[in-house]
């Protein structure tokens, strides 16, 4: 909730600083003219200038994002592959258990088809959630619809980043229906309950990932905590999207830091989730 309430107020403020630069030029411009427009009508188009603006400046930064890989895109032609609720479904050989993932801020979905494909191939089915903008934030209570639609003994949410942080956002928020919480280059922004274990993944050379905020979230870990650090791994090493801006180099290459990272979440599922 306070992800959403701090993009609110961004979102105001943005709105009132566009409205005053275009007040004042409006101003400027009026100061000028000989006849003189009322003063109502020119805070309305100051207003709606700076509306326009802020939408159209929003757009920009929203536009710009982290596509993915050709191998990523090559995964929608497959069979097991296909979109529902709001989601890409990889259907894997088991149906006890769901994954439910949320994908790391303007990167695209399709990017961890790769990684969730690994996943389901080892029975477990797996849900990506395509979030409006490509920002999780912006649907964060997203794992629902495939909770109340489908019956699955046991759920794990996990997400890349801020995905991450929203999906244990929504564990803290709904400790009743989830089993576990994956953790990709992320940290919990909220309590979790003590009732729900929580595997954390992170590359040795990660370089966006905050460490000291990640250190200063432990208070939120719930007892059960398992982690794991992948030496040489990056933080785009989870997603086929290429390089991240501002991260480390990666001492591995992209498939072995997701099979590693297979290997973990399916550990954490037998020792943790189904046991």
């Amino acid at each position: 909730m306070k992800y959403i309430i701090i993009f609110i107020i961004i979102t105001i403020i943005a709105v009132i600083i566009g409205f005053g630069l275009c007040f004042l030029v409006s101003s400027l411009i009026r100061r000028k003219m000989k006849k003189k427009i009322p003063i109502f009508l020119h805070i309305v188009i100051s207003m709606l200038s700076g509306i326009i603006i802020f939408i159209t400046v929003s757009g920009l930064y929203l536009g710009i994002h982290y596509p993915a890989d050709s191998t990523a895109l090559d995964m929608l032609n497959n069979e097991n592959i296909r979109e529902t609720d709001g989601a890409y479904f990889i259907d894997g050989e088991g149906e006890d258990t769901v994954f439910i993932f949320y994908p790391g801020a303007k990167v695209d979905s399709e990017a961890y088809l790769p990684l969730m494909k690994m996943l389901s191939d080892n029975g477990i089915d797996c849900f990506v959630i395509k979030p409006p903008f490509r920002f999780a934030l912006f649907d964060a209570n997203a794992a629902d619809r495939i909770i109340d639609k489908y019956s699955y003994k046991h759920v794990i949410v996990s997400g890349h980043s801020m995905g991450g942080t929203i999906a244990s956002l929504y564990a803290s928020k709904n400790p009743d229906k989830i089993d576990g919480v994956v953790l990709l280059s992320a940290y919990p922004g909220s309590e979790i309950s003590d009732n729900i274990p929580l595997l954390s993944i992170y590359g040795s050379e990660d370089m966006v990932l905050n460490k000291e905020a990640y250190k200063n979230a432990e208070p939120f870990f719930p007892d059960v905590f398992d982690e794991v650090i992948i030496d040489g791994g990056s933080h785009s090493g989870f997603g086929s999207y290429g390089e991240q801006r501002g991260d480390g180099k990666p001492g591995i290459s992209p498939d072995q830091q997701k099979e590693i990272t297979v290997n973990a979440i399916l550990c954490f599922e037998k020792d943790h989730v189904i046991s």
